[in-house]
């Protein structure tokens, strides 16, 4: 009886972070269009007054919905009586993910596929709002699928399946998101590809060390990626960039939907796995 409880208590969790994600996902069509394109050249947002009323309200749904997601795993692991594994290396991870997007945009840069045209003035309160935004957005994604759903899959299927499942599953929740910014198929693909394959870079680094390196890795990704580099259209970068050759940059989606980021986040996952593959080579030794 108890454990048919634990099994229904366990997919209320896995429906309603599907259904935050989703209603977080869909709100975005809900926008005008001034204000679902983010910011202007100048780096302010395009909002009238009259759009900032009940217009603008689902521009606050996504915010709503992460701290839902950062509450539902803080709520269940303490019903079920556990601690999330949180472990020490924050800034470990923020270098890792600070270095791959930089690789990236320097590669980019070097190669003439993506120019920087301006620096936008009074760049001082995208960078605040940077790190506050990234901050709720990598607790809200780390703490429901690294700090709950990772180690709950691991429970039942092991391991490396468990990597694998929940890295595919966060992917394919983006889907609705991806979808809504209208890309090619083969964007698509090379998003779901790129995001499965982060997913378990991100994994790897909760393994490692627990949530704070997972969380630094994330937050350093997306807060340089978006707001100091401006590889993604909408978020207000403190840069004016153009990008061409979409199929290699992923153009105004980002490097997530480029071959290049693809590359590159393949790459480092097969650095950190022979890494961490080594490490506990060198702990069974030292244990014998």
């Amino acid at each position: 009886m108890i454990e048919i409880l634990k099994k229904r208590r366990r997919a209320v969790f896995y429906f309603l972070i599907v259904l935050v994600i989703l209603v977080s996902s869909i709100s975005v069509l809900w926008l005008p269009p001034e204000v679902s394109t983010g910011m202007n050249s100048t780096g302010s947002q395009n909002i009238t007054e009259q759009e900032s009323g009940l217009s603008s309200l689902p521009l606050y749904i996504p915010l709503f919905a992460y701290f839902a997601l950062i509450l539902l795993p803080v709520i269940y692991k303490r019903y079920d009586g556990e601690s999330f594994v949180w472990g020490h290396r924050f800034f470990k991870g923020a270098i890792l993910g600070f270095i791959l997007i930089t690789m990236i945009f320097l590669i980019e840069l070097a190669s003439g596929f993506l120019r920087i045209e301006d620096l936008i003035p009074d760049f001082q309160g995208i960078l605040i709002a940077g790190i506050i935004l990234q901050g709720i957005v990598a607790f809200g994604e780390e703490l429901p699928f690294r700090g709950y759903i990772l180690p709950d899959m691991q429970k039942r299927f092991g391991l490396w399946k468990a990597v694998i499942i929940s890295s595919f599953f966060f992917s394919l929740l983006h889907i609705p998101s991806i979808l809504v910014l209208k890309t090619s198929g083969v964007s698509i693909i090379i998003m779901v590809l790129t995001l499965t394959f982060a997913e378990m870079l991100l994994a790897f680094c909760y393994l490692y060390d627990g949530l704070r390196m997972s969380i630094g890795f994330h937050f350093a990704w997306n807060f340089f990626q978006y707001h100091v580099y401006s590889m993604r259209e909408g978020f207000g970068g403190i840069f004016k960039i153009t990008s061409g050759y979409q199929l290699v940059t992923g153009g105004n989606l980002g490097p997530e939907a480029g071959l290049l980021g693809l590359f590159v986040v393949i790459m480092a996952l097969v650095i950190v796995f022979i890494w961490m593959g080594s490490i506990n080579q060198e702990s069974q030794q030292t244990q014998v």
